[in-house]
């Protein structure tokens, strides 16, 4: 889905939005750095986990809760380093860097190679 899409779709979820984190491909979407993805990969707090009923959901093959479809849940928020973009707690690129560099998937690849020239071009931070 393209970037529209994916925050319509997020926002129809009703999340409160300090209560989650967008992960991996969404987050380079709403960064512009991707043009589509395929679902949702979020971080949520114990407390959202709680209310949507985390532990009565479906896993995947990672282990991620599957509450709606092509919407994979973790929870540990707080455990990922996060910025915002325009309004939304997205994972940061050197996070979502070192996750693609771990699995190399051959779908990592290009991903890999656009957040190192991003990068590459950011001042670096005091």
């Amino acid at each position: 889905m393209k970037r529209k899409e994916f925050i319509e779709r997020l926002e129809s979820f009703g999340l409160p939005e300090t209560e989650y984190m967008i992960r991996s491909g969404g987050s380079l979407l709403l960064r512009g750095l991707r043009e589509e993805t395929a679902d949702f990969d979020l971080c949520v707090s114990k407390e959202l986990a709680d209310r949507l009923n985390l532990e009565q959901c479906a896993r995947d093959e990672s282990g991620s809760y599957v509450p709606f479809q092509d919407v994979q849940m973790t929870v540990n928020l707080g455990v990922y380093p996060f910025d915002v973009v325009d309004g939304f707690q997205c994972e940061t690129l050197e996070s979502i860097l070192a996750l693609k560099r771990r699995l190399m998937r051959p779908k990592d690849l290009r991903d890999i190679e656009i957040i190192k020239k991003v990068l590459k071009r950011q001042p670096e931070q005091e």
